[in-house]
């Protein structure tokens, strides 16, 4: 069992508007943990379910491999980190119905030392879908940065009809931080 203590969990959490400092004393620190006692008969149902039911497997054939892949870069003169994420599904067609579709997303995180107000995260998502006589995607693209004292949020959603875009909206908002 390990016990962590931070201040921050980048790029999970969003770090803190200002340096901040954790101190534990061990004299006068405790850590309680719930134990639950095994064998108690309330723990055992009293109809307990049967073999689980499900349809079979749709028939899909693959048109792209898929792509995953986390690339962390480390500037070690100026104190920048990048992450990188690439989740990408493929294109998969579902056969009964002729129908493509495909997803992906890409995830860039940077932060420079300890410099908080240069946090970023930005991430890019595509879902396409396509028949013999049809060809959609919707792309949309978010960014999020900060100051001390606010989040900045910018982010587009693009919608494509056969190669042409038919719609776009964009978003350009600022949330007050509170303390986060």
């Amino acid at each position: 069992m390990r016990l962590s203590l931070s201040t921050s969990y980048w790029p999970l959490a969003w770090p803190p508007p200002q340096p901040a400092r954790l101190a534990v004393h061990e004299r006068t620190s405790t850590l309680t943990l719930p134990v639950r006692p095994a064998g108690r008969p309330e723990d055992t149902p009293a109809d307990p379910f049967g073999e689980p039911e499900g349809t079979p497997p749709i028939s899909t054939t693959a048109l792209t491999p898929p792509e995953e892949r986390w690339e962390v870069r480390r500037d070690l003169i100026g104190y920048k980190a990048e992450l990188d994420i690439v989740k990408d599904r493929g294109v998969t067609r579902f056969d009964e119905i002729g129908l493509d579709v495909g997803r992906r997303a890409r995830e860039r995180y940077t932060a420079v030392a300890d410099d908080f107000t240069s946090v970023s995260g930005e991430s890019t998502w595509t879902m396409s879908f396509r028949r013999a006589d049809w060809d959609v995607r919707v792309v949309t693209h978010t960014r999020l940065t900060c100051d001390e004292r606010d989040f900045h949020v910018d982010a587009t959603l693009d919608g494509y009809e056969g190669g042409r875009r038919v719609f776009s909206r964009t978003w350009n908002e600022t949330v007050p931080r509170d303390l986060l």
